[in-house]
């Protein structure tokens, strides 16, 4: 039995200065810093995201997996811009890059646009490099269509899930996981898989992937793009291969948070998943949340990819293994 951490004193020290160096980078901007409960009311309703729960004196709560329903709440009652260094928790997710219990960095801007938190993110990773004398190549900025079109000559926004599973049965890829319920959660996860098994392991280089299908809008507004195509108002951040940010234009739309939550409930329960009843004080609050982009990264991987780490055990105190 080992008692040992699975951090080394150097690395445990560069993730300190990292942290000092965000810290900084929003002192420097006026953001303020908050702390929100880890404990919540109200799971999640994301068919990929499965909560975990505890029940104390009769009342079931929900380990947040995100700070995003408090810090909203905390917009609604008018903070400005804030962010927040946190644990956020998600059950069956334990690998190399995943661990149960994790580590994000979660900010929001008031006023700002995607375009402008897409080049704050690009700030903050730049000196994030350059403080830890990382180089990289120079960042790109990209479309999910372009990357999409690029490898399987399809248009991701139009593709209907027919010509998706002839695409996965092409690449040979293993698509158990996949239901065989013909609605918009099966289409999302053919994209899904096609993405993240034949484009994202290319994305060496720190990639910001823009204009999502409207289906994985997720929290984030919803939006014609220049093309005509119908897309999400979000972007994610790749960096070797890795998922390592999602930033959202956010929905203020309480009515179509409402919505999105009943879909997201209906296609649950059509899985055989337990409904997330919605957080009624966050529908409640969206009336008075600003306009504003949000974003979330996972800070364990960023150490890694800092550190030149290959594992998530590697910059945890303790992983899930180790407890």
């Amino acid at each position: 039995m080992s008692w040992r951490s699975g951090i080394d004193s150097a690395t445990l020290q560069q993730r300190s200065k990292i942290y000092r160096t965000i810290r900084r980078f929003f002192d420097d901007r006026g953001v303020a810093e908050v702390t929100t409960p880890v404990l919540g009311a109200s799971g999640v309703s994301d068919l990929h995201i499965q909560s975990l729960s505890l029940v104390d004196d009769g009342q079931s709560w929900f380990l947040q997996s995100s700070p995003e329903y408090s810090m909203k709440r905390l917009l609604a009652s008018g903070s400005g811009s804030i962010y927040q260094i946190c644990p956020a928790f998600r059950a069956g997710e334990l690998g190399s890059k995943h661990n149960t219990e994790f580590s994000m960095l979660e900010w929001y801007r008031v006023g700002y646009s995607l375009e402008e938190l897409v080049a704050e993110v690009a700030t903050l990773l730049q000196q994030a490099l350059d403080v830890n004398q990382v180089q990289t190549s120079e960042f790109r900025f990209t479309t999910y269509r372009e990357l999409f079109t690029s490898r399987f000559d399809v248009n991701p926004h139009d593709a209907g899930i027919e010509t998706l599973r002839g695409l996965i049965f092409a690449e040979n890829l293993t698509a158990d996981h996949i239901d065989n319920i013909d609605d918009d959660a099966t289409r999302n996860e053919c994209l899904d898989l096609l993405f993240a098994s034949c484009i994202e392991p290319g994305l060496d280089e720190p990639t910001f992937v823009l204009e999502f299908p409207a289906g994985q809008a997720a929290l984030a507004k919803i939006a014609a793009n220049d093309q005509y195509d119908v897309v999400a108002r979000r972007f994610e951040l790749y960096w070797q291969g890795m998922e390592l940010a999602n930033g959202y234009d956010e929905l203020t739309d309480p009515a179509e948070l409402r919505q999105r939550f009943e879909k997201n409930n209906t296609q649950r329960v059509a899985r055989g998943l337990i409904e997330m009843a919605p957080d009624k004080k966050l529908l409640a609050s969206m009336s008075e949340l600003p306009d504003c982009a949000g974003v979330a990264i996972g800070l364990d991987r960023l150490v890694m990819l800092l550190c030149g780490k290959t594992s998530i055990d590697e910059v945890l105190t303790f992983s899930r293994q180790r407890l």
